[in-house]
């Protein structure tokens, strides 16, 4: 049995550290041990998965079981510890990032935005003086009496 560098704070997350300790290979138990590198903004940062983050994974993969409108998912223990295999093996899925010195990255904040200027637009001159329109007068709709709904074609009809 490995021993896996994971901090499990619930039950069933002592359940998810107990089979992977008994099922990984040394391959995987180092990474899940030291995390990988991976390249993000520019900088080489070391990527660890927690069992947070798997916890978080399984709910949302257990989410797409689901049916429709359901409220609770029923997922076995092979496939929840199946997605434990998945979650901590596959490098796509990002755990917590670190920089080189082991502070935890953060994300780089973007550059401020510059003000639009508040200088008023000039506003453009008339060449054409413009003719003041006519009103249209609204046609009048026939009415049904109060116990017939008007139906669209009467709308219609009416124009």
């Amino acid at each position: 049995m490995r021993e896996l560098n994971l901090t499990a704070n619930t039950e069933a997350q002592k359940r998810v550290k107990e089979y992977l300790e008994q099922n990984v290979s040394d391959i995987l138990a180092n990474k899940i041990n030291n995390g990988i590198q991976i390249e993000k903004d520019g900088k080489v940062l070391t990527s660890k998965k927690t069992l947070d983050g798997f916890m978080t994974y399984a709910t949302e993969e257990a989410r797409k079981q689901a049916e429709k409108g359901a409220r609770y998912a029923c997922i076995d223990d092979s496939v929840v510890f199946g997605w434990a295999m998945h979650y901590f093996e596959e490098d796509s899925i990002e755990g917590t990032l670190y920089n080189e010195d082991g502070t935890e990255y953060s994300k780089p904040k973007p550059a401020p935005k510059t003000k639009k200027s508040t200088t008023p637009k000039p506003t453009p001159k008339k060449t054409e003086e413009t003719k003041p329109t006519k009103p249209v007068e609204a046609t009048p709709v026939e009415t049904k009496p109060e116990s017939q709904q008007i139906s669209f074609l009467d709308f219609l009809n009416s124009l």
